[in-house]
């Protein structure tokens, strides 16, 4: 597109060039080592909240992350690198979910369930009340076991 020297509010000409068009291009960057010792941190850092998400143990350094460390000039393509991020991140999205959904599953079923609550949290008149529900529930059964005999 061509400039616009148009006045503004002010009468002051603008010298702009306006909206343009960026023509869309794959870009491919090489890595080097580098540039992957200082984003493996990052990795890592990603790599280990997973493994905490899921329970599990990392046993080591994932594998496109395994280089020659005599080759230091080693490169890595950085589109790889930013798919395996991507799903590490989705990974990590999924699992944040799904702690999120069974803690509000847990939250229901304390509130509709009171022996799923636990004792710390409930009030002396609860307890209370669930005491004599227990006494009475402990009395039926003793009462069906004596007509069972």
């Amino acid at each position: 597109m061509e400039s616009n020297n148009m006045p503004d509010l002010n009468g002051v000409a603008k010298k702009t060039k306006g909206r343009q068009k960026i023509e869309m291009k794959k870009m491919r960057k090489r890595v080097t080592f580098g540039d992957i010792l200082k984003r493996r941190t990052g990795v890592f850092k990603k790599a280990s909240e997973l493994a905490t998400l899921c329970g599990v143990d990392v046993a080591g350094p994932p594998p496109l992350l395994t280089l020659d460390l005599n080759k230091v000039h080693s490169t890595v393509d950085e589109v790889e690198l930013h798919t395996h991020l991507h799903c590490l991140s989705n990974q990590i999205a999924i699992e944040k979910k799904r702690t999120k959904d069974l803690n509000h599953l847990a939250k229901a079923a304390e509130d509709q369930f009171w022996w799923a609550r636990p004792i710390e949290s409930m009030t002396d008149s609860q307890l209370d009340k669930y005491k004599k529900m227990l006494e009475d529930f402990k009395r039926q059964l003793k009462e069906k076991r004596g007509n069972l005999n």
